[in-house]
């Protein structure tokens, strides 16, 4: 085999038949031959790289290379044999695979790794490399063998499909944020779309026209008290400015009223409720549908005396019982054409002789839950 000394014992400890005895004195080295030759033949012709490195000399010098390593790294067999693989790493010593290979190496053990090597020409090359330890008869360690096959168009394919992924991964963000904010510019719009047709509606009977927009706080507060999840919870606050979106179309001598009013216009006045569920009825928009089911059901009671439909108990929407507290809290402690405000100590006790009477009493709890914690309001 060229480049491999004679004694070397490479390919003699796995597969050469035992000497066969003639006479007294002599052997029969024709099967041994004839291994070491189709061992040779066949490192010869293999199309991976194929290289012996001699552990029993200083700095393991490589003592045999096959054409297909010569070829994939562009040296002659003169150029390599004597020399340790280090030359081919071309300066790059901080790949993780080296590490592995010269562990592996100290302890005398088998290793597979991947890395990045250098042609005589600069050019690098990615090598799949397989080290496997040879021993004698006694169990020394004697050689390496390393297998070498270049993976260059595979690793750079992988790495294009990495780079392709990240990119698409990328897109699908940009996108998905850039839809992300048109969703949240839509949603915003109907929103204030929202607060501007339940502020229409309020501004006949509220001076401020902030009735709704108290009665969406407070409510998204109950909410949250009562365990909601935060997204749910706002929507019921955005939901609960339109409570009274029914009242645009009752008559200014009745809303305005600014005495009792009678059982006629009493009838009228409770109308509003039908009258806002019918505006907002028929919407595939969620905080709509919750919309509508609040106005048509924040004047139920608890006990079955409410309006429109006379409904009790948890027979009423929930969304419409924790609108009701909010309602009637804020409309207790603001002014009317027919009524002074109430201070805040009145409304939360009034609140709270309701319990079970007019409002549900697990909100009444939320509701006291929430006036204990909270600060005393100024004047404003």
């Amino acid at each position: 085999m060229p480049g491999v000394h004679a004694t070397m014992p490479l390919f003699r400890n796995d597969t050469v038949a035992a000497p066969v005895a003639v006479g007294d004195t002599t052997t029969d080295q024709r099967p041994t031959t004839e291994a070491l030759r189709l061992h040779a033949r066949a490192s010869e012709a293999a199309t991976a790289g194929i290289t012996v490195s001699d552990c029993r000399l200083p700095d393991l010098p490589l003592v045999y290379a096959n054409p297909a390593f010569l070829r994939m790294t562009g040296y002659t067999l003169g150029e390599v044999v004597g020399r340790n693989c280090r030359f081919l790493q071309g300066g790059d010593t901080a790949q993780p695979g080296l590490a592995t290979l010269r562990a592996a190496l100290r302890a005398g053990q088998d290793c597979a790794v991947l890395l990045r090597n250098h042609r005589k020409d600069g050019t690098p090359f990615w090598n799949e490399l397989t080290m496997a330890p040879v021993r004698d008869e006694a169990g020394v360690l004697t050689h390496y063998i390393g297998i070498q096959t270049e993976v260059t168009a595979r690793v750079e394919a992988e790495a294009a499909l990495h780079r392709a992924n990240a990119e698409l991964e990328r897109r699908v963000a940009a996108r998905t944020a850039a839809l992300t904010a048109a969703n949240a510019a839509l949603v915003a719009a109907q929103y204030e779309t929202l607060d501007r047709l339940a502020r229409a509606a309020e501004a006949r009977d509220d001076d401020t026209g902030q009735h709704t927009v108290r009665v969406g706080a407070t409510s998204a507060l109950l909410a949250r008290e009562l365990g909601w999840p935060v997204a749910e919870a706002e929507r019921l606050g955005r939901a609960a400015v339109l409570h009274d979106v029914g009242k645009i179309g009752i008559p200014d001598g009745v809303l305005l009223k600014p005495g009792r009013l009678d059982a006629a216009e009493l009838a009228v006045m409770r109308a509003h409720t039908t009258a806002g569920a019918a505006i907002l009825a028929g919407s595939t928009q969620d905080v709509l549908r919750l919309a509508e089911e609040v106005a048509l059901t924040h004047h139920e009671r608890w006990d079955g005396g409410g309006y429109p439909r006379g409904l009790a108990g948890a027979a009423i929407s929930l969304a419409g019982r924790v609108v009701a507290v909010a309602d009637v809290f804020d409309a207790l402690t603001h002014a009317r054409p027919y009524k002074a405000a109430w201070p805040v100590a009145d409304a939360v006790a009034e609140i709270a002789r309701q319990t079970g009477r007019q409002f549900d009493p697990a909100v009444v709890a939320a509701f006291l839950a929430l006036h204990g914690r909270a600060p005393a309001p100024d004047a404003s």
